[in-house]
């Protein structure tokens, strides 16, 4: 048996491997001539990649066993079938997907924070359910900014060194790889619980508008009603409108604004240019709330859909959900 192989003998050999299903996205090591390298990073996102390792190393064998090795050295590519050679995959090469994978990052974590800083559109009956939903939007705020880093820094990569192959050997990093799975899955985890929450907010708040509109109000209707009719209209969809003390916030400070203040909603009645601003108060920030929980609930689904997305699409984004549905057919990398 010879003491080494050439370059090509060992690209072959490797090849021969990949065409194991069972060595899918394994790292595949080269130890002889007094050298010991990587050979093939593999991809640390498929199924058996923490689980599995070859180590092609040159020893004395007997002759089947270097009979083996030969016919994996000479064996050419095509053979194997559509399993690729191992090759150096640069950094500008990916480019266009970690652009897309960053922007998305950060567009989703800025739905977050917007969300953080809005409450005041959420309809939750109960404290708890309240809490949770608080420290979900937290949550997925910090993992988002985390994701936003991350890719962020992937692009910087990129520009610094295009033609190194940095991301690939960060790719083939367990601990980096597995760890941004992790945040993303806690991020989506958070999205997931919170978006019927989410969905129920969207519900109530188009049920008050409709509410709303049901009543008729506009500034002919609001004229023609006494000082007494005119409150008693105003105050009912005030009260729809204000469903949470947050909601009761927002509104009260909207109308302060608008120069309408406790005094004139303490009267017995109202004037029609107050009642007609209460009016317009009321339908604006019921159209904010409507938009606010809209977001969130599209900001909940674009988040599992980008983590579902190949990372041959959308790059850093692609993130625990993908890996989910690889992990279903074992045989099947990560794409």
């Amino acid at each position: 048996m010879p003491l080494m192989y050439s370059d090509p003998e060992v690209i072959a050999i490797v090849t021969s491997l990949r065409g194991f299903p069972e060595l899918h996205g394994c790292v595949i090591g080269y130890v002889g001539d007094g050298e010991c390298r990587v050979v093939d990073p593999g991809d640390p996102r498929a199924p058996r990649s923490p689980c599995v390792g070859v180590i092609i190393e040159v020893v004395e064998g007997d002759g089947e066993q270097t009979e083996e090795l030969a016919e994996m050295a000479t064996s050419p590519a095509g053979a194997i079938g559509n399993h690729s050679q191992p090759e150096i995959i640069t950094n500008k090469s990916r480019l266009g997907r970690e652009l897309v994978g960053a922007g998305i990052s950060c567009s989703l974590t800025v739905v977050s924070a917007l969300g953080v800083f809005a409450s005041a559109a959420t309809e939750v009956p109960t404290a708890g359910a309240s809490t949770f939903l608080l420290v979900a939007s937290w949550t997925g705020l910090a993992t988002g900014g985390l994701q936003c880093l991350n890719g962020i820094v992937r692009v910087g990569a990129i520009w610094a060194a295009p033609n190194a192959n940095t991301l690939q050997r960060w790719d083939s990093n367990l601990t980096y790889s597995m760890s941004i799975l992790i945040v993303d899955a806690i991020g989506i985890s958070g999205g997931v619980a919170s978006l019927p929450f989410a969905v129920r907010n969207l519900w109530a708040t188009l049920a008050r508008q409709r509410a709303f509109l049901a009543k008729g109000l506009s500034f002919e209707s609001l004229r023609a009603m006494n000082r007494v009719g005119r409150m008693k209209a105003i105050s009912e969809v005030f009260e729809e409108a204000a469903r949470t003390p947050e909601g009761r916030e927002a509104l009260v400070q909207a109308a302060k604004q608008a120069n309408v203040g406790a005094r004139s909603m303490q009267r017995a009645g109202i004037s029609v240019r107050h009642a007609e601003l209460l009016r317009k108060v009321i339908s604006e920030q019921t159209v904010k709330r409507i938009a606010s929980s809209l977001r969130d609930v599209l900001g909940g689904l674009a988040g599992v859909g980008a983590s579902a997305s190949p990372a041959a699409l959308t790059g850093s984004a692609s993130g625990s959900v993908n890996y989910l549905i690889n992990l279903v057919d074992a045989g099947t990398p990560a794409q």
